[in-house]
């Protein structure tokens, strides 16, 4: 059985109260797409009557499709609530904030370079999922997922399904795609996979470089502390010699953050 945490359940509960609401809404000839429908082509072209659909796309689902709707809930609430323990507290709306900029980012990208393609409006939060299911697949690889005719592991499941979203979004590059959102999908998943290290967590040819990268921030710290270390010695003996009333202001605020380290 799920155990739901408390900012997944939240997401839920909001995902299927603006579908009642614009199911409801849409009887009458009115919709919430307007306002938090994602629109590329619309951002591109100065009109900012959509802007809260920048981050309001993920939140909402299109009423005449309730399976879309359907599986972001199951799949979210099957993989979301393990990464939000390893994000807790504030950590994890922004998170989920950072995934749905990122894929708005890269979707106004692609519309831009190819209009035909990608300017199209886009809601739902199956970004929010691609990147919840990538985190988990970073942190559990091994973890065997028990589909409908077989057994898979959590990694391989997230390399098909990631694999059919880029072939999804190659066909969109081409003119041939559907209108599924897969610059999202691909956004989202790369997020989620960044954020909890992901490269760093299987080897391959991107290791040499992740490690020359953390060595470079560890001689930078060493340097910084060095330099520090110096400089205090200096102010030191300034002191000894002249007196606190001899220190500047910038040598003063300088003490103080030493003092609180």
């Amino acid at each position: 059985m799920m155990t739901l945490t408390p900012i997944v359940r939240r997401i839920l509960i909001i995902w299927v109260a603006l579908w009642i609401l614009d199911f409801f809404l849409s009887l009458g000839s009115s919709s919430l797409m307007p306002w938090l429908a994602m629109d590329p082509g619309g951002l591109l072209g100065g009109d900012w009557s959509g802007i809260l659909g920048i981050g309001g796309y993920a939140l909402v689902h299109e009423t005449r499709n309730f399976f879309h709707l359907f599986f972001n809930c199951w799949l979210f609430a099957m993989f979301a609530p393990d990464i939000e323990l390893m994000f807790p507290g504030k950590r994890f709306p922004m998170l989920l904030l950072r995934i749905a900029l990122v894929g708005t980012a890269f979707t106004v990208l692609m519309a831009w370079l190819i209009p035909s393609g990608f300017a199209v409006s886009v809601v739902g939060g199956s970004g929010l999922v691609a990147a919840v299911i990538a985190a988990s697949a970073a942190m559990y690889p091994d973890r065997i997922i028990n589909l409908i005719l077989l057994r898979v592991r959590l990694l391989h499941l997230f390399l098909v399904l990631t694999g059919l979203d880029f072939l999804g979004f190659l066909a969109q590059c081409t003119g041939t795609g559907d209108r599924v959102a897969y610059t999202v999908h691909l956004a989202g998943a790369l997020t989620g996979w960044l954020a909890v290290g992901g490269f760093q967590r299987f080897q391959g040819p991107w290791s040499g470089w992740a490690a020359k990268r953390a060595g470079r921030r560890i001689e930078k710290k060493q340097r910084q502390e060095s330099h520090d270390e110096e400089r205090l010695d200096q102010i030191l003996a300034k002191i000894s010699k002249e007196g606190m009333q001899s220190l500047t202001d910038a040598e003063r605020d300088f003490l103080r953050d030493r003092a609180k380290k």
